[in-house]
């Protein structure tokens, strides 16, 4: 019988006695709510599977294989363990839904690390209601602008990187660019660059290979451990493979101080879309929650209306989590109305708030904006600087290849930066 616990609750399937047991203590002291079971139908016979937070199960079991519990767990995660270590196998066990994959033997702090990353990943796809919501709500003249370039670019192939505060819309102005490209029609493959494994970005590569066409959308690529980077170029270099990002940090900063590989840089960076933040855009306030708030009546199957005095609030108050911090409060407040449906400033918890961090967050980027002002040695101008100096003595082939990048991407700097190749 199960017994409510504040702990993660996690399954074990597991035939080997000696790792099931080793196994149940590792997770026992790291705080975790542990079950047993030594194959797929007892597990079945004994649980049900959706009160568990994480099902960790061995490839191979008694009766059957543990991949059956990717599909009998639904929306639980599953982190399957094998003996019979291969990429393809790898692969395959991702591809059908497996949360991760970790090969035996492994030692402790690999299998907690494994867990504690799928419990991230978790909390951070998890979200309330509908998550289809657009980031470009509005009217403001930053929104249209931003507008405006994505019509441009998005029908390319060109590289994209998008860049702004986190809760800003990242990931769906990606999934935007993909729907209205020529890559409409293909695969949308997303790499969250903070939490991916070796293992992960192995399966990865070995999907995209098998696919025609598509785009890879590099989630959080300014978090990118230096180990994957090197391997993340040789992905995105592929002819058939548009190449989209997003970042929360200036990415030439990060090169400058050796944290980024400028070969990267120049191959993600050959268009950059910056999403403003939502103090950046107070006027579209009004606009966004009317959007969430229609969202949630919907959902609720209610009408929920927004006080005059609420509104008054939000706009005053600076939004450090952006849009995603917006609806998430109205969401929340959403749950606490009374009987006529309103939401009133105490519901959204304002009020409590101090705008210090509004001025100290102002004063920041008004820093680093004057920074970047100030220096002179940009990307764009060690681009140009180079190939001017050195186009008349190098083929492309060799320029690119001097500068890190490929052809394509030469030719689409060059595009962009007005430089046309020299005649010979």
């Amino acid at each position: 019988m199960m017994v409510n616990s504040p702990s993660k609750r996690i399954l074990i399937v597991e035939d080997e006695d000696v790792i099931r047991l080793s196994l149940m203590k590792l997770l026992e002291r790291h705080n975790y709510t542990v079950y047993e079971a030594v194959s797929v139908k007892s597990a079945l016979n004994a649980f049900n599977l959706n009160q568990f937070d994480l099902i960790i199960s061995d490839l191979r079991l008694p009766g059957g294989s543990g991949v059956e519990l990717i599909t009998l767990a639904k929306e639980i995660p599953v982190l399957i363990m094998t003996s019979y270590a291969s990429l393809r196998s790898a692969v395959e066990i991702m591809r059908k839904g497996a949360a991760d994959y970790i090969s035996k033997p492994f030692d402790h702090d690999e299998l907690i690390t494994a867990v504690e990353r799928i419990f991230q990943e978790k909390t951070q796809e998890t979200f309330s209601f509908s998550d289809n919501w657009d980031p470009l709500v509005g009217n403001s003249p930053q929104v249209l602008a931003v507008l405006a370039k994505l019509r441009k670019v998005a029908p390319t192939d060109a590289a994209v990187l998008i860049s702004g505060e986190v809760g800003t819309g990242k990931r769906l102005v990606a999934r935007a660019i993909h729907n209205t490209s020529q890559f409409e029609n293909s695969e949308f493959v997303t790499i969250n660059c903070r939490t991916v494994s070796t293992m992960q970005l192995e399966g990865y590569i070995e999907h995209v290979s098998t696919l025609p066409s598509c785009s890879v959308f590099l989630a959080d690529l300014c978090d990118l451990p230096q180990l994957h980077q090197n391997t993340i170029v040789e992905l995105i270099r592929q002819e058939k493979v548009r190449c989209i990002a997003s970042t929360s940090e200036n990415l030439f900063t990060l090169s400058n101080e050796g944290k980024f590989a400028r070969d990267l840089l120049l191959e993600t960076e050959v268009v950059t879309i910056n999403l403003p933040s939502l103090r950046q855009r107070p006027a579209d306030i009004a606009d966004l929650s009317a959007y969430f708030i229609n969202e949630l009546s919907q959902a609720q199957g209610t009408r929920i209306t927004l006080s005059d005095s609420s509104m008054a609030s939000m706009q005053k108050y600076h939004w450090p989590g952006n849009i995603k911090e917006l609806k998430n409060r109205l969401h929340q407040a959403s749950m606490l109305v009374g009987e006529n449906h309103d939401i009133t400033p105490d519901l959204l918890q304002l009020e409590g708030l101090e705008n210090i961090q509004q001025k100290e967050n102002i004063d920041h980027a008004d820093a680093e904006s004057s920074s970047t002002r100030e220096n002179p040695k940009t990307l764009e101008s060690y681009f140009i600087r180079y190939v001017l100096e050195n186009q008349n003595k190098m083929n492309e082939t060799k320029l690119a290849k001097n500068l890190g990048i490929s052809r394509k991407s030469l030719w689409e700097r060059r595009k962009k930066l007005h430089l046309p190749r020299p005649l010979k």
